[in-house]
Order: structure tokens, then sequence, then C-alpha cells
């Protein structure tokens, strides 16, 4: 019996990418893509920000952006 889980085949992470975009409105981009100009990063990281907060690298350790109260 052949696992359902075949890890052999290789993933067409791009198809996955492109068929979530035409489907369902959905973009699953990394702002890393070298195919993106800087700006174009830019505009995505701040969307990001904006939507999901800033990355955890970039909050104190309470959790909470911005500076501690003295």
């Amino acid at each position: 019996m052949r696992s359902p889980l075949n890890l052999s085949r290789s993933v067409d992470y791009e198809a996955i990418k492109r068929n979530a975009l035409h489907d369902q409105k959905v973009l699953v981009v990394s702002v890393d893509d070298h195919r993106l100009s800087w700006p174009e990063k830019e505009l995505l990281r701040q969307i990001g920000e904006k939507l999901y907060g800033r990355p955890r690298s970039a909050e104190n350790s309470n959790g909470r952006q911005g500076k501690r109260r003295a």
C-alpha cells in the first residue's frame, strides 16, 4: 500500500501561491522575494506590520511596542 504522504514528489509552491491568488484572492509573498524592487518590498512590510504588528524582534520583552515607562 502506498502512503498518501508520498514525499518523493516535489511540490510546486509557486503554482500553489498562484492558485491561491487567482482562486481565493489571497497573496502569499515573501518581503525578501528577489523579483520585487525595494519600494515593493517596503510596501509589503508596511502592510504586514499594519495588519499583524511588528515582528517580535522589534518588540520589547513585555510584548509591547514602543518605549518603556520608568
